[in-house]
Order: C-alpha cells, then sequence, then structure tokens
C-alpha cells in the first residue's frame, strides 16, 4: 500500500503539474498517456483507503484493505449525488417538448423576431427579408434581448414599400443572399460554384429591387405584447453545455413551433478527475483535469434553427438566377453614365461592386474603376473591402484609386487601403503620374493618410522625386506621434531604396534625422538597421553607417555583417525576375 501510494503520488503530481504530458504520453504508444490520466483519482481512493483502513476494527490488512476501498468507492459515489441531482434538475426544468406544425405557418401582420444571442445588434438580414417579403406582413421588428444583460438590449423596425424610383433609398439588408444557406431545398440545387453564384443572384435580385420600385424602411419597433407572431431563436455554448431553440408563437401565445437541442454535462456518479483536451484548439495548451462528467443529451444535434423555422413558414422564394447579376452590371453602367442619377440610383453601384469577393475579372474592371472614380457614389469603404487584394490589384485601378483619395468625403482609413494597393503595382506603374497622383505627394494631409503610396514617388525619377521627399523628411519631423508618421516614413525609406545611388544627395539629412535624439525616422533597433539599409542603398560604404555611442563593437560588426546579408538578398530578388 504504502509503495502504490508513493508512485501514484508522483505520477498524479506529474499529471496535474504538467498535463502536456499526458497528452505527449498517448503518442508514445498510448499506455504512458493511460496511466497518468488515472493516477490522480487513483491516488485519491489510495489516500481515502488508507485512512478509512486504520480507522476499521479488522485484524486481516488484506481484509482491511478490501473494505475500506469500498467504503471509499461508496463515498466517491455518494459525495457526487447532490451535486449531480442538481445539475440534472437544471437540465430537465430547460426541457420543453417539440411543437411541429401539420402545415407550413402564413405570417401576418407584424412579427417580431427575437435573437438574444445576437452580438451584432438589430438589423435586417436574410431571415428578416423571409418574413418582411411575405405579402401578409406589414413589419418585422428584430430584437436582440437577453434578459441577463439587459442593458445591451436592442429593437429596430422594418417595413417593405412601395416607392418612386428616385425616391431617397431605403435601408439595404445585411446578406441577403445567405438565404440560399439557410433553406435546404435552395443550398441542395445548388452546389459547387452553383452555390456562390446563387448568393449573389439574390443579392443582385434585391438591389434592384430596393433601388427600384421598393424600399425598407425603418418604423417603430413592435413589443412583445403586440406582435402577431413571435420567432424567439435561442443559442448558447460554453464548456459544458449546448443549447439551440426555435419558437414560434402567435398573438394569443399559442406554440405553433418549437424545436430544440440540448447538451449538458453534469457531474458523473461517482468520483474521478476527468482528463480534458480540446482538440480543435493546441491541445498542449488546453489540456487539464477537473470533476468527472457525463453528457446529457436530448433533441437533434443538427438542429439549426434558421432553417427550421424557414421550412415552417410559407415565404416567396428567391429566383436564383443568374440573369440578375447581369442585369445589376448593366444597370450600374447606364446609372454611372447618368449625371442625372438619383441617390438610389447610384446605390445601384455600390451593390454591384459588393458582389465581388477577390473574384472580378478583367472585363469587369472598367466599369469597377469608373465607379470608384466617381465623386457622387460615397460610403465605398465596405463595398471595397473584398475587391482585390494588396498583391493582385489591376493596373486598370491606378488612376481611379488616386480619385477617391482626394476625395472629400473618403476616410483616412480608406485612403490608407487604397494606399496600399496603388504601392503594391509593379514598379515603374507611375513613372508618368497624373496630376493627381502628384496632389496626393505634394498635399501633407493627404500624404501622411496614404503612408505605402509615398513609396511610389520613385517611380518617377530621382530629378521629380528628391525634392518631394526631402520635403517630406521635413514634414514628418512635424508629426508629433510615432504612431501617425509611421507608415509616411515607411514610404519614404521604401522610396531611397528603390531610388538606390541615384539618391546620395538625401544621404545627409537621412543621417542627421538618424542621429537625433529621440530620432523621428525611427523608434527601435529594427527601424534603425532598416534605415541602414536604405542608407547603404543610397551609397553609403556599410563601415560608415551611422552607430550609437552606446553600441560595442562587437555589436556593429554584428549590424555590419546582417546589413551585408540584406543587400545580397535585395540585389539577388532584383535579379531573380530578368533571369526568369
Amino acid at each position: 500500500m504504502k509503495h502504490a501510494l508513493v508512485l501514484f503520488g508522483i505520477l498524479a503530481a506529474i499529471a496535474l503539474a504538467a498535463p502536456s504530458l499526458v497528452v505527449l504520453g498517448y503518442f508514445l504508444l498510448i499506455v504512458p498517456g493511460l496511466i497518468l490520466t488515472i493516477a490522480p483519482t487513483v491516488f485519491v481512493y489510495l489516500v481515502a483507503t488508507a485512512i478509512i483502513r486504520r480507522t476499521l476494527p479488522i485484524d486481516s490488512s488484506v481484509a482491511a484493505t478490501v473494505v475500506a476501498f469500498l467504503i471509499a468507492v461508496l463515498g466517491g459515489c455518494l459525495v457526487m449525488q447532490p451535486f449531480r441531482m442538481r445539475a440534472i434538475a437544471n437540465y430537465q426544468a430547460a426541457q420543453q417538448s417539440d411543437v411541429i406544425p401539420d402545415q407550413q405557418i402564413q405570417l401576418t401582420g407584424n412579427v417580431r423576431i427575437e435573437m438574444p444571442s445576437r452580438k451584432l445588434g438589430p438589423a435586417c438580414d436574410a431571415l428578416c427579408l423571409a418574413a418582411l417579403d411575405s405579402p401578409r406582413v406589414d413589419s418585422v421588428t428584430i430584437a436582440c434581448i437577453d434578459p441577463q444583460r439587459s442593458s445591451s438590449n436592442q429593437e429596430a423596425g422594418f417595413q417593405l414599400v412601395d416607392a418612386n424610383p428616385d425616391s431617397r433609398p431605403g435601408i439595404f439588408p445585411n446578406d441577403p443572399g445567405q438565404i440560399v444557406r439557410h433553406y435546404p431545398p435552395l443550398a441542395k440545387a445548388q452546389v459547387g460554384k452553383k452555390f456562390t453564384s446563387a448568393t449573389k443572384a439574390v443579392e443582385a435580385e434585391w438591389a434592384l429591387r430596393l433601388c427600384g420600385p421598393q424600399r425598407i424602411r425603418s418604423v417603430v419597433p413592435v413589443d412583445a405584447d403586440s406582435a402577431d407572431w413571435t420567432l424567439r431563436i435561442e443559442s448558447r455554448r460554453d464548456r459544458d453545455s449546448r443549447f439551440r431553440r426555435v419558437t414560434l408563437t402567435d398573438s394569443d401565445g399559442v406554440v405553433h413551433l418549437r424545436l430544440s437541442y440540448q447538451r449538458q454535462s453534469v457531474p458523473a456518479s461517482i468520483f474521478y478527475l476527468g482528463f480534458r483536451c480540446n482538440f480543435s484548439t493546441s491541445m498542449l495548451s488546453s489540456a487539464s483535469f477537473g470533476l468527472g462528467r457525463q453528457s446529457l443529451q436530448s433533441g437533434d444535434p443538427t438542429l439549426d434553427p434558421e432553417t427550421s423555422w424557414l421550412e415552417s413558414i410559407e415565404f416567396p422564394l428567391p429566383t436564383c438566377d443568374l440573369n440578375n447579376i447581369a442585369k445589376l452590371r448593366d444597370q450600374a453602367r447606364l446609372v454611372i453614365n447618368d449625371p442625372s442619377a438619383s441617390e438610389a440610383q447610384l446605390e445601384l453601384t455600390r451593390r454591384y461592386l459588393g458582389l465581388f469577393f477577390f473574384d472580378s475579372k478583367e472585363p469587369d474592371h472598367g466599369l469597377i474603376a469608373q465607379i470608384v472614380a466617381d465623386k457622387r457614389v460615397t460610403d465605398l469603404d465596405q463595398p471595397l473591402q473584398n475587391l482585390f487584394s494588396k498583391q493582385k490589384t489591376p493596373a486598370a485601378m491606378r488612376d481611379a484609386f488616386a480619385e477617391r483619395i482626394v476625395m472629400t468625403h473618403t476616410s483616412p482609413k480608406l485612403r490608407h487601403w487604397l494606399a496600399e494597393r496603388l504601392a503594391a503595382m509593379p514598379e515603374g506603374t507611375f513613372a508618368n503620374p497624373t496630376a493627381t497622383h502628384w496632389k496626393i505627394w505634394n498635399t501633407p494631409e493627404l500624404r501622411q493618410q496614404t503612408g505605402p503610396f509615398v513609396s511610389r514617388i520613385a517611380d518617377t525619377g530621382p530629378q521629380q522625386a528628391l525634392p518631394v521627399l526631402l520635403s517630406m523628411l521635413e514634414d514628418v519631423t512635424k508629426i508629433p506621434h510615432w504612431r501617425d508618421r509611421r507608415a509616411m516614413v515607411h514610404g519614404i525609406r521604401e522610396a531611397f531604396v528603390q531610388l538606390g545611388p541615384q539618391a546620395n544627395t538625401a544621404v545627409q539629412p537621412v543621417t542627421k534625422l538618424f542621429l537625433q535624439r529621440p530620432s523621428p525616422i525611427l523608434s527601435n533597433s529594427g527601424d534603425a538597421n532598416d534605415w541602414r539599409f536604405t542608407l547603404t542603398r543610397m551609397g553609403v560604404p556599410i563601415e560608415d553607417l551611422p552607430m550609437f555611442p552606446s553600441q560595442s563593437q562587437s555589436t556593429i560588426d554584428r549590424i555590419h555583417r546582417n546589413v551585408a546579408d540584406k543587400v545580397r538578398r535585395y540585389e539577388k530578388a532584383q535579379l531573380a525576375p530578368d533571369e526568369a
């Protein structure tokens, strides 16, 4: 007994102190992992057995040990029962019987959709549209109400109305194409690439409707007591439980639809220390021991509340007609070429841009550029986000993106995003810049917000670029915070790297700012080494690079080696395209 206590005590201490070793044990022929998994539980029962055995009036050590062990096991069962029964009672209290309608439900009047777990706030989405488009529905209220967090409760009401084509724009729904994902008959008919095309077709259809004969307007939200139909979608999950439920009731409180799925982890019927490891994340970091638990489950694990609700009601199905995409493209082209286009019509152009997800083709680029360059089209921050990746922005956007940057209504965030795309275009793209490009480089506010694009002034050559770059160097020292000047400093540095020895006349002012304390052109040792590489590119010998008085000779030698290696890699990369 004594030896078993010592052995399992050591193993238990190892397992509890470093649960990651249990994971490694399972990879080593499984057995070591199993031994470490049971070690804490075995040690607890051995300790309990040893204590109980001392109190038993039995002379035989074997018999005393057996009886003590049985008492310890019985105690392990009894101690768990209060916790287990309380957890089971809570699990059963949350259960409700399913209600499945005999036929599809026809919604009427004012519909209220409650989603307590929704974190993005009340917005009209595909579910909202399904109800809103039903012919006998007057309004839809989206309520994000959580009784446990009343401070975050929000509501919004929506109504689909007829409107003149030239009336002001209305509310546009979030991701209306997701109805294809939520409604199985549509999803099954659209597989593979057809699925993406179908979602785009639905979005195009709604864009044509909501920028044409109809609008979605805000209305006063309808409370639960006044709603004709109330849909409640609940979804909660944590480490020990999963809960999903969809409930549809009428104005009299009669439940017409209720489906639930519940899984709850409750304390096991006998005490033991269970090993937990989340295989969906890092196994080593998520490994831990905890009180042994048992999983209780009811309902369909595949339950999707949104899908179940859509399957139970009557609503107009979208056509998923790919011709809608072509119609939207044609309408966007007509609108952008119409000087008298209304604000609602111009909304079509934003919706056209919103159809792309890094998948535009060359025939689209001309119209996209025309839309981006039109100052009548505002609020393009979101539509442009999924248009082009940084490294694959087509040359057709060269002038359009610049035009968008100089517009007064363009946000600083979008200006920086556009600048990153322009900066990633091939070398020489801006050798013959337009007046708009020069405006960006010569306007202090614009070049500060478009730091990455500053580097492309090098395409114009040293005679035109150097005076502007030196002016930028002077301006950057006047910007008080590093976070506000960092992008511009990096852009200036990249321009000098591209100009190389042709920028030799700027060595002295750069060196002066480099050695200034505090320096306006660097914030850490990494920036310092980047500038040393830049100075080398500008023609400064490696042995003459600026160093700080506090740096030792060994540090200086290491910096020289690193700069030399970086120069070799850069020159090799520059030669690679020519060799290819």
